[in-house]
């Protein structure tokens, strides 16, 4: 004969699957745990930005977290972006969402919303791509106001095999196999100080929905992503399926080639690293000597390193262009160029290549600006003078006062123009400035202090051998910089 339930029904089942649920959400934090520590994930400053949508692994993102912030030291803001790509109720309703449970935990909420498909039709881009802007360009504004310099994604295992194959059938190399990092710069330009962390590429969206549903959570469901014009649906929904009948495991054998490369891309990036060297800002410098001896891998990973830096990101970039600028170093020239997508440009000289952005190259005025001593002018982009003293800053070189006392005026070179360079002989400007390895879009910009005798002082470089001080003799300090007064440029002669 059976026994009789327990008084109050069915308590042990109940207690049952309240214990599996503590059990899941035990399992699933320290696992998230575990991997913030390994990864380095965790801000200096303990301030995180969570983005989140309301689906469920955002929402999952922001449950975890919230749980482990105390253990973790974090101090947690949550932003919550619509696309305008679905309607205002479905908007209103997922924002209703995430401002509710940030509420119940306390936390600052920022929402904000954008126009994808405006954006699309206007730069000319993907959908997709245009909200990927779109957001990050919020979330960059929201981390501003909140004070923060991380922000954490919901990106999770199911994502990072979609990216692996999403790059490999676009041609990707590497770092396209490498797919999502947990720590990485901010993936689109103009934002540099700030970083994003992807805490749950260690869970599936398995794992995400369940936790979700074991604290009593039903998360949305983004009816975009249900959308076939979006890649990452097709590969999810279709693709993915496909391969599932080839490799059940396919998702985890996705995840180790993605494991794989990028231990490789880390170490081949740590030596490519090396031939980045000190440029002006908005440019990065690459040494010629590193990148003609090294095998095409690390030549090209610094490369892409370079033109990351410059750029921001890679968008618009392809292996076609770095072939192209790896034939510029290897076969080039030194005043060589190649213009790059994106307003950029490859410019090699004696030492290094130069990748920066494009501008007009700076010359001075076709006439002369005369000079008194003591006195000064604008010419030009600069200002420059003579003076009994030597100046607080620019570029200054001391000359015999009287080898500029009888007239002296400040020009660009012309054709013909010889120079006697101290403690060397007579020669053509041209040899001069080519000895002096300055180059060739930069030789119209340098400013030439000239006399009736000849060129007193190439600006920058050296004096004249008959104009160079004497002992006993009064000096006189010839000087430039870059015009920053409201000096007016002299009148040509």
């Amino acid at each position: 004969m059976a026994e009789p339930p327990p008084a109050g029904g069915y308590t042990g089942l109940v207690m049952t699957a309240a214990d599996a649920g503590r059990a899941l959400r035990k399992r699933i934090e320290a696992k998230v745990r575990r991997y913030i520590l390994d990864r380095g994930l965790l801000p200096a400053d303990g301030s995180l930005l969570l983005a989140v949508s309301g689906g469920p692994d955002s929402t999952a993102l922001l449950l975890v977290l919230s749980r482990l912030a105390k253990a973790l030291g974090l101090r947690l803001a949550v932003a919550h972006f619509d696309h305008g790509l679905r309607g205002a109720a479905a908007a209103a309703a997922e924002r209703d969402f995430v401002r509710r449970l940030c509420d119940a935990r306390g936390l600052a909420f920022f929402a904000g919303s954008g126009d994808a498909r405006g954006r699309a039709r206007r730069e000319r881009l993907s959908v997709e791509d245009a909200a990927r802007r779109e957001r990050y360009g919020f979330l960059a504004r929201a981390a501003a106001e909140a004070g923060v310099r991380a922000v954490a994604t919901g990106h999770t295992a199911g994502d990072q095999a979609e990216t692996v194959l999403l790059n490999l059938v676009r041609g990707a190399g590497l770092p396209g196999l490498a797919a999502m990092r947990p720590r990485a710069p901010w993936p689109v330009p103009g934002h540099g100080s700030l970083t994003v962390v992807r805490p749950l590429l260690c869970l599936t969206r398995e794992e995400t929905l369940s936790y979700c549903l074991s604290q009593g959570i039903e998360p949305l469901e983004d009816e975009s992503n249900l959308q076939p014009e979006f890649r990452r649906n097709r590969v999810r929904h279709e693709v993915l399926p496909l391969l599932r009948q080839l490799n059940p495991a396919v998702d985890d054998a996705l995840l180790r080639v993605s494991e794989a490369a990028a231990e490789d891309v880390a170490y081949i990036e740590s030596i490519a690293a090396q031939a980045l060297q000190q440029a002006p800002a908005g440019a990065r410098a690459l040494s010629r000597r590193l990148l003609g001896s090294w095998p095409a891998s690390p030549r090209r990973h610094a490369l892409r390193l370079g033109l990351e830096a410059v750029a921001g990101d890679l968008q618009g970039f392809s292996g076609r262009h770095l072939r192209a600028i790896e034939r510029l170093v290897l076969e080039g020239k030194t005043g060589d160029r190649l213009d790059l997508p994106r307003g950029l440009e490859a410019v090699l000289r004696r030492d290094v290549l130069q990748l920066r952005r494009a501008a007009p190259p700076v010359t001075l005025p076709d006439g002369e600006a005369p000079l008194t001593v003591p006195g000064e002018a604008r010419f030009g982009c600069l200002r420059a003078g003579a003076s009994l003293e030597a100046p607080a800053r620019g570029a200054w070189a001391d000359v015999d006062r009287e080898s500029v006392a009888r007239g002296l005026f400040v020009r660009r070179r012309r054709p013909g123009d010889r120079f006697w360079p101290a403690g060397g002989p007579e020669k053509k400007l041209q040899d001069f400035l080519v000895d002096a390895h300055v180059p060739r879009d930069e030789r119209d910009a340098v400013p030439l202090f000239v006399t009736p005798r000849g060129i007193v002082w190439v600006g920058g470089h050296r004096v004249a051998e008959w104009a160079r001080p004497r002992a006993g003799k009064d000096v006189a300090f010839l000087w430039f910089r870059e015009a920053d007064d409201g000096l007016p440029e002299a009148a040509a002669n």
